[in-house]
This record gives C-alpha cells, sequence and structure tokens, in this order.
C-alpha cells in the first residue's frame, strides 16, 4: 500500500471554516476531546435518555432468569434488594 506524507498544518489550513467543524466535530464524537478541556458534564436530558436505556436494557431480563448462572441471579438479587420500595 502506498503512503502519502503530508504536513498537517497544509491540510488544516486548506481547509474551510466548515470542514473545520466537520472534522472537529467526528473526532469529539469519536472521544476526542482538546487537552486542557474537561468532557462536558451531563444535562438533565442525558440523564433521562441513560435512566430510559437502563430501563430497556432491565426489562429484557424478565421471563429470561433460565439463561442466568447461578452467581448471576444471586447478584441480581442481592442489588435489588437494595432498592427500597
Amino acid at each position: 500500500m502506498a503512503s502519502i506524507d503530508v504536513d498537517i498544518t497544509d491540510l488544516v489550513y486548506g481547509m474551510s471554516s466548515y470542514e473545520k467543524q466537520e472534522l472537529v466535530d467526528e473526532l469529539y464524537s469519536d472521544g476526542f476531546i482538546p487537552e486542557g478541556c474537561e468532557p462536558p458534564k451531563p444535562t438533565v436530558a442525558d440523564d433521562l435518555e441513560s435512566i430510559d436505556f437502563f430501563d430497556e436494557v432491565i426489562s429484557k431480563m424478565v421471563g429470561n432468569s433460565w439463561k442466568l448462572t447461578k452467581e448471576d441471579e444471586e447478584t441480581i438479587l442481592r442489588i435489588s434488594n437494595k432498592i427500597i420500595v
């Protein structure tokens, strides 16, 4: 496979503002965060989405206990006993 040596400075300065923003957005969505920047704090909407996701995942266990090991079942029971209803 052939390789091409490209100077990153030439590449970036040759891009339009839109292309730069698109690159930054893509890198950010892949988990790249600039040094010195903190990851964004979760918002209430993020929390609600994670609650919905958690509930959806947990609901998949209903009727499927036969697929679990005894240890898995004991772990789930121990966790559920921590929850006060």
